[in-house]
């Protein structure tokens, strides 16, 4: 039997579902979050928006835009920095596609 390469697409509504996943996995992120404008935004724009996280996507790779909510006292672009590895490191493993840049847009903090 001979080995085909079949076509697969990935929904943008995963990548957000995985950038959103690696962003709460780093210490000092509390939540994600989206601001109302960008919701409506996005029916204006080829965007996908969930849970905090907006993708944009063209032929050379994503643009992601992460908004989050941060643990007090933490050092915020420590924080952000490590966030943006971690999302661009697992969108591109699991979508085998290059992320051009990882935004991240601190709402708030948390004041628990």
């Amino acid at each position: 039997m001979q080995d085909r390469i079949i076509p697969m697409e990935i929904s943008p509504q995963m990548i957000c579902s995985i950038a959103s996943l690696a962003a709460l996995g780093v210490d000092g992120i509390e939540a994600t979050s989206m601001p109302l404008r960008d919701i409506f935004i996005d029916k204006l724009k080829k965007t996908t928006t969930a849970k905090g996280v907006v993708v944009s996507e063209d032929d050379k790779g994503y643009e992601i835009d992460v908004y989050v909510i941060t643990d007090k006292n933490v050092i915020i672009p420590s924080v952000c920095r490590i966030a943006q590895i971690k999302v661009k490191d697992s969108v591109e493993l699991m979508t085998g596609k290059p992320v051009n840049a990882v935004n991240m847009y601190v709402e708030g903090s948390s004041t628990v």
